[in-house]
């Protein structure tokens, strides 16, 4: 509206400019022409006359004192001339409208100096006719006002389409918005247009990425709780039996005198593995900052998880590479939380291998070696098929398995341990292999903070 209101002004302005312009372009003209015909000293005669009306589209009709017409561009006019229409006001104006000879005419009478002393007065009547004026008027006026309206239309069509594409665009992004607020957090299509909207569209992506991201970590936290307040209790009495059980099993062992029998060893030996799992479950959800911390050897850690799978390993048919490092590589960790770990990860392999068929080979190897940046990184590479894809991206999130029979939480567990202790693990399909690293920061003395 400002755009239109502003054109038409504009119009306006300079259709009453041009017509100013052409009335003066006409009053000059008719001055020149008067002042040519005032200070000439032939005879102004009929044909005179008639070459001044070519050349200023106006008539001229020359009286005597009385009103008689003595000289007249106009063909055939009438003998007298209204006395009244005279007057000795110089030319700066077209003058009076007045109807004469059956026509309209703008009227200016101009007297012109007598000829001699003894010469009558005379009177030049310059008459511009109306129609004349009203033509060229027009020829003024118009073109400016006609490309104005064609201005105004145009900026007003344009206008419309741009405030209408813009109102879509923004009706869009309006229920894109809305659409993220009830929890779909799907990207948005952007705009093809590279302007102000797409930016914020882009803006819209960006919020409703971190928003699923939040609410995954909100679900996982969520989930961790979950475990913590519904299975603390029930492990914690499994985890009682299977204490008591063993304590059983050792004191049938004296009075039986079997310390050395192989199934009592076994026995007790997957009942020291459930009560390790049992409070691996225990531990899910609860925060791990705060645990205590004390110098641990990882191969003692590595040496003490093979212990516990080797029946397993044995059950299962599993060819376990095992080499220890040279030298000794010593973390800061908690040593029951970081065996854990181990422990997991070696099950897992396990289960793993044994989804292989009779004629597919069942390997674990496993290494540990210290990195470039002066870390412990054990890796646990097996024959397996391998995570399914469905879990890939979530893997080490809780409740995220692929197992008939598991709940998720051994990876996820795992992972908040291995960030409490300040390091990292991750995992890789490389061919038929599958390898899982966890990268441990090595124990230095006198280093800061230790």
């Amino acid at each position: 509206m400002v755009a239109v209101v502003s054109l038409a002004a504009v119009g306006a302005i300079n259709a009453r400019l041009a017509a100013r312009q052409t009335r003066e372009q006409i009053e000059q003209r008719l001055r020149g022409v008067v002042d040519v015909l005032s200070t000439t000293n032939f005879p102004l005669s009929d044909s005179v006359l008639r070459q001044m009306r070519e050349l200023s589209s106006a008539e001229f009709v020359l009286t005597g004192g009385s009103g008689e017409i003595l000289a007249s561009s106009i063909e055939n006019p009438p003998s007298q001339f209204p006395a009244t229409l005279a007057t000795s006001a110089p030319l700066d104006r077209l003058g009076a409208q007045i109807a004469w000879n059956g026509a309209e005419y703008f009227h200016h009478a101009t007297p012109l100096p007598a000829r001699d002393v003894n010469g009558s007065s005379r009177v030049l009547h310059v008459l511009f006719p109306v129609s004349e004026y009203q033509r060229t008027w027009r020829e003024a006026v118009v073109p400016p006002l006609i490309v104005g309206v064609i201005t105004i239309g145009a900026v007003a069509i344009v206008a419309q389409l741009i405030a209408g594409r813009l109102s879509r665009a923004a009706a869009q992004l309006q229920q894109e918005v809305l659409r993220i607020a009830t929890g779909d957090f799907a990207p948005a299509a952007l705009p093809e247009t590279n302007d102000e909207i797409r930016d914020l569209s882009l803006a819209v992506n960006q919020t409703a990425e971190m928003l699923a991201d939040y609410e995954q970590q909100v679900r996982r936290t969520e989930q961790m709780r979950t475990v913590a307040l519904l299975g603390a209790g029930l492990a914690h009495e499994m985890r009682n039996a299977a204490t008591g059980c063993r304590m059983a099993l050792d004191l049938h062992a004296e009075l039986c005198d079997a310390e050395d029998n192989e199934s009592l060893f076994v026995a007790k030996r997957q009942l020291r593995l459930m009560e390790s799992q049992l409070q691996r479950f225990l531990r899910a959800g609860k925060p791990l900052d705060d645990i205590e911390k004390r110098e641990v050897s990882f191969s003692a850690l590595v040496d003490d998880s093979l212990s516990l799978v080797q029946p397993s390993v044995r059950h299962a048919r599993v060819e376990l590479a095992w080499n220890p490092p040279p030298l000794d590589f010593l973390v800061m960790a908690d040593p029951e939380a970081l065996g854990q770990v181990v422990l997991n990860l070696l099950i897992n392999a396990i289960e793993a291998v044994q989804q292989n068929g009779d004629g597919v080979p069942r390997t674990i190897d496993i290494s540990l070696q210290q990195t470039v940046r002066e870390e412990a990184e054990l890796s646990v590479l097996d024959s397996g098929p391998g995570p399914k894809n469905s879990v890939n991206p979530g893997l080490f999130d809780p409740f995220v398995t692929s197992k008939a029979e598991g709940v998720g939480l051994g990876l996820a567990v795992a992972r908040q341990i291995v960030e409490a202790h300040g390091g990292s693990i991750e995992w890789s399909r490389t061919g038929e292999i599958t390898t899982f690293r966890v990268v441990i920061p090595l124990f230095r003395k006198g280093a800061a903070g230790v």
